[in-house]
Order: structure tokens, then sequence, then C-alpha cells
């Protein structure tokens, strides 16, 4: 990220913060923290740290091979500093206003070993108690992604911080809504099935026992709550697509197709940016279905996919080298391209209908055109 576009981010969020000024200085009550008067200052100050880190992210995801990250000891030296530094609400908004948390998720989706995952995972935690940031947090995608840590870690002191955050995200936001598609975000990302599994497990912090115990309680309740739309919704903004039963009912995409045109387009907008930018067969098999049950079940389906780039990009599929994903890539191309016809091969149909009552004994046209 360059200079300018670090500004320009830092003055988004200072403006988000003059706004809820009333909201952070009760929370610097509630915690303890000082009267934050300025961030201009700060955020000069705590750049250079942040953009080492940045850079180092940015080799990270750009040259794994060049890296060794697992034995990286400035990672965990930073990791140290960040972790005393963002107890501090100042540190906090400064750190995230040049991208900070989008560094951490960077370095946590790499092969780090557990003292570094446990680091980084603290510094999410020590975030999440800001009410705001705790709002904002899974914007970064932050939930898949300790969700997939959480399956695989084999230490107490990573389970437990993982644990924390996600007690975090849904006790600490002011906005309910946003609770609940924490929890419903976790539900997807298979939380659920894990909690169960730590249930069964012996641990000498009784912290964690508590907030399993508290996590399970509250996903359940949101599973009940949870409608077949929350569900898609949830499942295409974390972009791990599936073949979940609301993908194939064609009672969903009855009811809710046109739903996919909220705010301006948004779950289509993220549907064809996965066709553009993602590897695996199963999501691109997923959405290349998706978008055409789009298109089969809204009139005016085919001209906004048009519009979006979806339907270049569903043909580039026809010559993927999965057998999956070019048999969905070839059903939606049908779809978008017999959509117009639709409705007049239904017509046809009626009229040959109505041609052999008038004439018995003549046979019916059967299907759509």
């Amino acid at each position: 990220m360059n200079e300018e576009q670090v500004g320009e981010k830092a003055k988004a969020y200072h403006q988000e913060l003059v706004e809820a000024d009333a909201k952070r200085n009760a929370l610097a009550n509630q915690h303890g923290n000082h009267h934050h008067h300025g961030h201009q200052p700060v955020y000069e100050s705590y750049k250079e740290v942040s953009s080492c880190v940045d850079d180092q992210a940015s080799t990270t995801s750009s040259s794994l091979k060049s890296l060794p990250i697992p034995s990286n000891e400035y990672i965990q030296s930073v990791g140290r500093c960040l972790q005393m530094m963002l107890r501090v609400d100042e540190y906090r908004f400064a750190f995230v206003s040049v991208d900070g948390i989008s560094t951490i998720v960077s370095i946590l989706s790499s092969r780090v070993n557990f003292q570094v995952q446990y680091q980084l995972v603290f510094c999410l935690w020590v975030l999440t108690f800001n009410p705001l940031l705790a709002e904002k947090m899974n914007k970064f995608n932050i939930i898949p992604i300790l969700a997939d840590i959480l399956n695989d870690c084999a230490k107490e002191k990573v389970t437990r911080i993982i644990l924390a955050v996600f007690r975090n995200l849904i006790e600490k936001p002011e906005d309910s809504q946003v609770s609940k598609e924490h929890c419903i975000a976790m539900v997807q990302c298979k939380v659920l099935k894990q909690l169960s599994i730590l249930e069964q497990r012996r641990f000498d912090d009784e912290d964690i026992s508590s907030d399993v115990e508290f996590l399970t309680e509250k996903l359940q309740n949101s599973v009940q709550d949870l409608s077949s739309f929350d569900e898609y919704s949830t499942e295409i903004k974390s972009g791990r697509l599936e073949w979940s039963p609301v993908h194939k009912s064609a009672k969903f995409w009855r009811e809710n197709a046109q739903r996919l045109n909220e705010k301006n387009y948004e779950l289509l907008r993220i549907l064809v940016h996965l066709l553009e930018t993602v590897k695996d067969p199963l999501v691109l098999s997923v959405a290349s279905f998706d978008i055409g049950e789009y298109v089969r079940h809204y009139p005016r389906g085919k001209r906004v996919i048009e519009q979006l780039g979806g339907k270049q990009l569903v043909m580039q599929l026809l010559s993927h080298e999965d057998p999956n994903v070019r048999y969905e890539a070839l059903l939606a191309v049908q779809k978008l391209m017999v959509h117009n016809w639709e409705y007049l091969g239904k017509q046809l149909e009626k009229d040959k209908e109505g041609a052999s009552a008038a004439k018995p004994g003549a046979a019916p046209i059967s299907g759509k055109a």
C-alpha cells in the first residue's frame, strides 16, 4: 500500500472516529484508557512500525518460498510489541488505519508456528475490546481464518485466545445484528463441531471451559433463528462455498433470487469476484451454479450478470481442467443463453395445448424451449 492510499484510509477511519467519539470515550472510561484527543500524531509516530509489518506481510504473501516464516524471529519481536501497544485505544485505531488487521490475517493465513499464532491472535483479541473495532473485525474475514487454526491447533493457549476472540466478537459489538452475523459466520465455519470436541476435553484453564459453554449456547441459539437466506448470505461472504442444501433448493431460489440484488448486488459481486480469483474447483462449481439459478429465477438476471462481468467469466470456465467445473459452467451458460426464450417457450406450449384441444388426437408439446 503506497503513502497516498495509507493517508486516504487513515482519513476515513479518523472521520469515523470523530463521529463515534462518544462511544469511544465511554469505552475508555470502562477499561481505564486515557481520553483520546487526537489521532493524527499517533498515526504519524506509529506508521513506521506498522509499515515494517506490512512489508513483511507483503513478502509473505507474494513469495512464501523465499521467507521461512515459522522461524522468523522478526515477526515474533513485532508481535510482542503489538501485544503491549494495542492495549491502548490510540494505537488500536492507528494500527487499523494502516491496514494492520489485514497484515495479521495475511500472516495467520500462512504456515506459522504456534507462538506467532498466539501472539497475533492475542493482538486481534485486544482490538476486539473496542466495540467499534469488534463490529468491523470480520470484514477482514478473521472468523474463517481463526476457525481453521482452532481446528488444527494442539496448543492450549492458542485454543484459549481464539475462543476469547470469538466471545468478544459476540459480546462487544453494540449492534445486535452484527453479533448475530458473527454467530452465523462461526456456525458456517463449523465452529460448533469444534466446540463439541473441546467439551470432551479437560482443561486446566477455567476460561476455556467457560468460553466453550458460552459460545455453544450462543451459536446453538443462532442456528434456531437462522433463515435460509441468512445461511446463504454468510456462506457467500465467507468465500467458502460448498454444496450446502440451500444451493440446490428450488424453493430457496424462487423466494430469494431477487434478494441477491440487495445492497447494490453485493452477493452477486462476491460470486463474480470468486469466479475471477479463486482456484478451488468446488467454489468455482458452486458459484457457477448459483449464477445460473439466479438468472433462471430473476427475469432481468441475464442483463445484471452481463453488466457485472459474470457471463464472460463463466464462459471461460468451459475450458477449465476440472470436469465438475466445466459441467456447472456449461449449465450456467445454457441458462444465460436460453433465459430470454423461456417465456416464449411457455407461451408456445400453451398455444399448442390450445390447438390440440381444438384438434383431438394431436399430441401436446412438453418441456421448455
